[in-house]
């Protein structure tokens, strides 16, 4: 069975199953014979999850980045509608992503770019109004917030207490979003998975469990660059 090894500062192993693709996360100085152990008593438990998503993406058509597809934004639908034109724009009016790509452009190539670079932009607003209303004394502030690109995860706190999140979270519906947040904003307690941070969690976000489940259905989707919807489940 083949798997990528991403070895940090943690104290325990874990198994991440991604587009089919199998990750163990690991401490830095552990045996590779005691992951390839632990990796060998979770094989069947592996084999159905790889299976079971890659029929799932096998039953999805990849995107194009053309006209009539579609994007998510807080779980919305938007259709995209890609025109030629003199230079590259982007408009956004009644659920249409209006985007304008220059003749000296590639298509291809462009509109994803310019379609991250929206996500990106309305994200970030989106996380500065939430901080707008958060609390000036609650005892959990982070220094700072950003919106960047990750590809195997929704967002992570920094051991300076600044707060970082993949752009492709905003096509989830917004209590999904607010969930992740506020599972970030509690690692400024509690940087770890305990009992104690699963505790502060359901304090701050008690229908979080909802969230995971849903992340867990359809976030495979969501991160992959070749889909990027997750429309067919819920259609």
């Amino acid at each position: 069975m083949s798997y990528t090894i991403k070895r940090s500062k943690r104290r325990t192993l874990a198994i991440k199953i991604s587009a089919g693709e199998v990750m163990v996360h690991a401490p830095l100085r552990m045996p590779e014979r005691t992951i390839a152990a632990f990796v060998h008593t979770k094989r069947a438990w592996i084999t159905a999850h790889v299976e079971r998503q890659r029929q799932q993406l096998q039953a999805l058509p990849p995107r194009r980045w053309r006209s009539g597809e579609r994007v998510r934004w807080l779980g919305q639908p938007l259709t995209l509608q890609v025109l030629p034109a003199k230079r590259n724009q982007l408009s956004f009016q009644h659920e249409l992503l209006q985007i304008a790509v220059s003749t000296r452009s590639n298509p291809v190539q462009k509109v994803p770019q310019m379609v991250q670079q929206w996500y990106q932009q309305q994200a970030q607003q989106w996380l500065d109004d939430f901080f707008a209303r958060w609390p000036s004394a609650h005892p959990l502030q982070p220094k700072a917030w950003s919106v960047g690109s990750f590809r195997s995860k929704w967002g992570h706190c920094t051991r300076k207490g600044e707060l970082r999140f993949s752009w492709k979270l905003w096509l989830a519906p917004e209590w999904v979003v607010t969930d992740v947040v506020l599972h970030e904003l509690c690692h400024l307690q509690e940087f770890n998975h305990s009992p104690r941070f699963w505790q502060l969690v359901a304090r701050y976000a008690p229908d979080h469990q909802r969230s995971d489940q849903w992340l867990r259905q359809h976030g495979m989707t969501v991160l992959n660059d070749a889909f990027l919807d997750y429309a067919d489940f819920l259609e």
